[in-house]
């Protein structure tokens, strides 16, 4: 179970996540902050992950064969310009015991692979 986040794409930009989940979506649904809601084709399973130097990011997420949520890590994902936010304050906490830091705001989604 989730939280729900909203996708945000710059008007004045063509989409650059090269395909990724935030560019056909407009919602996701967070698997590694506490919520009430499951992941659906129309908000598919993302998870927030630690970045270098103390950031955090969203990267598309799978389940592995004991249905416990991660993300593929044969792949480098990256920033396609896409972000996610919600006024939810348990996307905040989980941001928080992801990355150690407290933030106000929207985070990258990091969905953009060349393979």
């Amino acid at each position: 179970m989730g939280t729900i986040v909203h996708v945000y794409r710059s008007a004045a930009f063509d989409d650059a996540s090269n395909g990724g989940i935030s560019s056909n979506h407009s919602a996701l649904t967070v698997v590694n902050a506490e919520g009430p809601f499951e992941p659906s084709p129309s908000r598919p399973a993302v998870i927030l992950r630690k970045g270098p130097l103390g950031t955090v990011h969203i990267v598309p997420s799978v389940k592995d064969e004991n249905g416990v949520w991660g993300y593929d890590r044969t792949k480098q994902f990256m920033s396609g310009g896409n972000f996610a936010a919600t006024s939810d304050g348990r996307f905040h906490d989980a941001v928080k015991r992801v990355s150690g830091s407290s933030i106000y705001g929207a985070i990258a989604i990091h969905d953009r692979w060349e393979g």
